[in-house]
């Protein structure tokens, strides 16, 4: 069983779109945990109506079931019933935060053998999670598994493969970014070039969650996916099934995409996971930031250049 974790934060018109898409998936059986970051505005209630209103295929027989972060932590699914757990989890816990009160939930089962971490602002090809629970069972030293990720505004390109790091600047790029997303991709090759499973997508195997931990929550946002792919390294392998397909509109599940705060996340988490993973490298990283420093002043993002700024001076 795949149990499907997807957190909403303010964004119930974007995770009512991918709850379409996932009750269209075929070919295997999954359980979805929508969990709620504490939405200021109405999306829970969005969210919970419109479930509510659904007359989902007769397969599906989805009936609504709400939960606080408390009872998800203790729930164990009676496997007669075909839910969607909305939990509310009671606080903006961040990215990982979020998603961990969904992975608590899910390791509380007996039944679950993978946790799918999907995106919000995602929608899915039918095929998407059989294809990658097959690619799973063909070799299970793989860990963490991830999807093939298309621009949802841009079907004919890809977001990207799977991520490279670099450890000398601790900086990320997407591999096969901007690529034809119907071109011929070796998946060997693809899996021994990247580094990490991008976050929108993320298939996590049981023994992985067990072995290596959950999401860390310090990060808050951002850098999270690329932390638990190191963690894993030397244990468990990173897969990808490029027959599965994600369309990902990309920065609306944070809505906050080009924000200073965004910013601040994404230039703190370079010093936070260096010193985590490769504290004698740090001096390199935090110099870096001089650049990017330049770089926010050259633009004219003198609020995103405060905060670097801030960031250099406190080291945080």
């Amino acid at each position: 069983m795949v149990y499907i974790v997807i957190l909403n934060w303010q964004g119930a018109q974007d995770t009512i779109a991918c709850l379409r898409s996932l009750f269209a998936m075929s070919g295997q059986r999954f359980r979805l945990l929508v969990c709620d970051n504490r939405s200021q505005d109405d999306s829970y209630e969005v969210i919970k109506q419109w479930v509510e209103a659904q007359a989902p295929e007769d397969r599906m027989q989805l009936s609504l079931r709400e939960l606080s972060a408390q009872e998800a932590s203790r729930h164990v699914v009676d496997e007669r019933e075909s839910c969607l757990y909305l939990i509310q989890t009671g606080a903006n816990l961040g990215f990982a935060g979020g998603n961990n009160v969904g992975i608590r939930m899910a390791l509380n089962q007996p039944d679950m053998e993978y946790v799918w971490l999907l995106n919000n602002d995602t929608e899915v090809a039918p095929d998407c999670l059989s294809k990658m629970v097959e690619r799973c069972r063909e070799d299970p030293s793989i860990g963490i598994c991830g999807a093939k990720l298309v621009y949802a505004h841009d079907r004919g390109k890809l977001q990207g493969l799977g991520g490279c790091y670099n450890p000398w600047l601790c900086t990320t790029r997407h591999y096969e970014a901007l690529s034809p997303s119907e071109g011929h991709y070796d998946r060997a090759l693809v899996e021994e070039q990247i580094d990490y499973v991008i976050g929108a997508s993320m298939l996590l195997s049981r023994p992985l969650l067990e072995q290596v931990g959950m999401l860390r929550e310090d990060y808050f946002l951002y850098y999270e996916e690329l932390d638990l792919c190191l963690r894993a390294k030397g244990r468990f392998r990173l897969g990808v099934s490029l027959d599965s397909v994600v369309y990902h509109k990309e920065g609306a599940s944070t809505a906050s995409g080009t924000s200073a705060l965004s910013d601040y996340y994404i230039v703190r988490n370079r010093l936070k996971l260096t010193r985590r993973f490769h504290p004698l490298r740090l001096p390199i990283v935090w110099a870096s930031l001089f650049l990017v420093w330049l770089n926010r002043l050259r633009r004219g993002e003198y609020a995103k250049a405060r905060v670097v700024a801030r960031i250099i001076v406190k080291g945080r």
